[in-house]
């Protein structure tokens, strides 16, 4: 539901659209912890679209190799 009502609000558009906030872990892997449903319209409306993000916490020390990517979600 989430993601249909940003589709009808947006489209494919990111104009208006906040920055999805994440966490930068090792090797530079980010997790999504704010704006997953944001970060999935994008990668399915506009293939190959990169987005600006807030990072808003560093944990070097973190690997998120295990998480599920957005792209293996679609």
């Amino acid at each position: 539901m989430k993601l249909a009502r940003q589709v009808r609000q947006f489209g494919a558009g990111l104009s208006g659209m906040p920055p999805p906030q994440v966490t930068r872990g090792r090797d530079g892997l980010l997790m999504i912890n704010d704006g997953v449903t944001r970060a999935s319209r994008v990668a399915k409306l506009a293939l190959g679209v990169r987005i600006w993000v807030e990072v808003i916490e560093d944990r070097p020390g973190i690997s998120f190799e295990h998480l599920p990517r957005v792209r293996e979600r679609l």
